[in-house]
């Protein structure tokens, strides 16, 4: 049984977490797109009955008291994030926390990782290494200054603070990019969105097919047919491309779009400008900046906020790719790793985006996580037989 003594995460940021409560405060969520079933804890049920045990019953039911929303029972996302400070509380999970950056690994049946901390570097080893480094670097469009950015004129809502100013142009047409655009339109601010398609309403970023757990279909007795097919498939190139038209970026939900004060609506009044364009240009313009678009017009803001979700090459790609010249391992042609069914690639574990290309779409979110956690415990206790 793994312990605080035997267990460490190794993370860059303050405390456990930090780059999630960030991000989602700054982009101004309120609840999370996902179900109840998907969080942190063991039980599928963990955070009902969580909500149960602080709220009361009646918070857990249908009504204006309820901290879950009308539809797929989606938490709010101050319960969700005190059930996750629970989870951490009860695992004693911040006494194994080592805040530092993993610079080297050499893997082998002990893994050797090279941590770099702020008062020098820790050496550990290690019999069980799981990469789970997230979804990757911020993507930047082309068009992007860097004097901008280094001006704060440009900000990216996955690095740092999301404040704008009286005036902001948010790029791009996610879930992020509506949240934002409603959470500055509310504080007064002029709001233009700039994204090439009309708004798209879905309500999960891929089918929930893709989320659910062999537990789910155990107790279900239900296999989903995504699941299998894509199991079945064994070309790496061929599974990219599954991923790719699965993957429903770009989208958000109704609740988003069309709910109580939704994008929707701010749109009609005003409140929010929708551009259906592309950016061509940048101008820095005094203290703010000039967008030329594709369509013609030309905008000028304090700041621009980019929506534009994760780079496409794979997360710590220069760590996964040391790791390939120190060993045997291969990454696909798309650059990422083809672990095992268990998520075992070559004696490390993989999770989030690098697990991908076999657990499919949802491996990025927090259904994906789950799936993740489901299959390297399967696969670590296999090793111990």
């Amino acid at each position: 049984q793994v312990t605080t003594a035997t267990l460490r995460i190794v993370d860059d940021n303050p405390e456990l977490l930090h780059a999630w409560k960030t991000r989602t405060r700054d982009v101004g969520m309120s609840h999370l797109r996902s179900s109840a079933s998907n969080h942190l804890d063991v039980r599928e049920d963990a955070l009902k009955k969580y909500a149960a045990e602080t709220c009361g019953k009646d918070c857990c039911r249908p009504g204006k008291k309820s901290v879950f929303a009308a539809d797929y029972m989606r938490p709010r996302l101050d319960l969700f994030n005190d059930h996750c400070d629970d989870v951490v509380k009860r695992h004693k999970l911040r006494e194994s926390h080592i805040r530092g950056m993993v610079s080297d690994i050499v893997p082998g049946a002990i893994t050797s990782l090279r941590v770099r901390r702020t008062d020098g570097l820790v050496d550990l080893r290690a019999e069980n290494v799981v990469l789970a480094l997230g979804g990757g670097a911020p993507a930047y469009p082309e068009w992007v200054c860097q004097t901008a950015v280094s001006r704060g004129l440009i900000r990216h809502v996955f690095e740092t603070s999301s404040e704008g100013g009286d005036s902001v142009a948010i790029i791009g047409g996610g879930i992020s990019a509506a949240h934002l655009a409603l959470r500055h339109s509310r504080a007064g601010a002029k709001v233009h969105m700039v994204f090439r398609h009309d708004m798209r309403e879905q309500s999960f970023d891929c089918h929930q097919d893709w989320m659910m757990t062999r537990d789910a279909s155990a107790r279900t007795g239900f296999i989903p047919e995504r699941q299998l097919a894509f199991a079945g498939v064994e070309s790496f190139d061929e599974r990219r491309d599954i991923i790719r038209r699965e993957r429903l970026a770009g989208t958000m939900p109704a609740s988003v779009s069309r709910g109580r004060n939704g994008l929707r609506y701010a749109i009609e009044k005003g409140a929010v400008r929708h551009h259906k364009a592309d950016v061509e240009q940048m101008v820095l313009d005094g203290d703010g900046v000039s967008l030329t678009l594709t369509t013609g017009a030309e905008i000028h803001v304090d700041r621009v906020l980019l929506a534009t979700g994760f780079s496409k090459k794979p997360p710590g790609a220069g760590l996964v790719e040391r790791m390939v010249r120190k060993s045997d391992l291969e990454l696909c042609s798309c650059g990422y790793p083809a672990p095992d069914k268990y998520l075992r690639w070559g004696d490390v574990y993989v999770a989030g985006a690098l697990a991908e290309l076999e657990l499919g779409p949802s491996a990025r979110n927090i259904a994906g996580a789950r799936l993740a956690a489901e299959r390297i415990v399967e696969g670590a206790l296999l090793r111990r037989v």
